[in-house]
């Protein structure tokens, strides 16, 4: 098996949306189906302060990883220029669930990645995800450390993530193995519980 870790190109966010839709089956941004996901995800490949590289495993596109540099910023400045693309990626999918999906897309507009307060300059892992037919050979552990790398050379001195605390073990265990210790935990308005990690570069 050939993995090179690259940053990704234009080409590349069709198979990064597959493989998010994939790896991610009935979570909430998968809900509202690839044109979001696509949008999503080239905002992290298009923007100065976004991330977003790939494993390309024998030719083709097995996982990335994305996030950004400066969340707060990255964050605001992507909603200010692409609302109405998310908007109507969005639509399909607050049509069919109201209730459920309109709350929660009126809460993202206010999202700004949740950084610890401590560590105002840290670099957020947004995303990361690999195709399940070659999990489980270490090509989640390269895209970690190809973005933890990438952040340093920044000047970055920490990277934080959140991930759910329930339910969610085998994900916890893979960034504890991976140098992200628990620096807090958030609840969310839902009831839901996420743990917050922090990996000191």
């Amino acid at each position: 098996m050939n993995v090179n870790i690259r940053a990704a190109r234009k080409e590349d966010l069709d198979a990064v949306v597959g493989i998010h839709m994939r790896a991610f089956r009935g979570f909430f941004l998968t809900t509202l189906g690839p044109r979001f996901l696509f949008e999503l995800y080239r905002g992290f490949f298009s923007t100065p302060d976004g991330r977003l590289l790939v494993a390309e495993v024998d030719g083709k596109i097995g996982g990335f990883v994305a996030g950004t540099l400066a969340p707060r910023r990255f964050f605001r400045s992507l909603l200010a220029a692409h609302w109405w693309r998310f908007g109507t990626a969005a639509l399909g999918a607050i049509i069919r669930r109201p209730h459920d999906v309109l709350p929660r897309v009126l809460s993202a507009i206010w999202y700004r990645g949740e950084a610890p307060s401590q560590l105002p300059g840290a670099a957020l892992l947004s995303s990361i995800a690999v195709n399940p037919d070659i999990s489980g050979v270490g090509i989640g552990r390269m895209l970690i450390n190809a973005y933890c790398e990438e952040a340093s050379k920044k000047g970055v001195a920490f990277v934080y993530l959140t991930t759910d605390r329930d339910r969610n073990d085998s994900t916890n265990r893979f960034y504890r193995l991976h140098d992200f210790e628990i620096e807090s935990e958030l609840r969310r308005r839902n009831g839901r519980v996420m743990i917050r990690y922090v990996r000191a570069l």
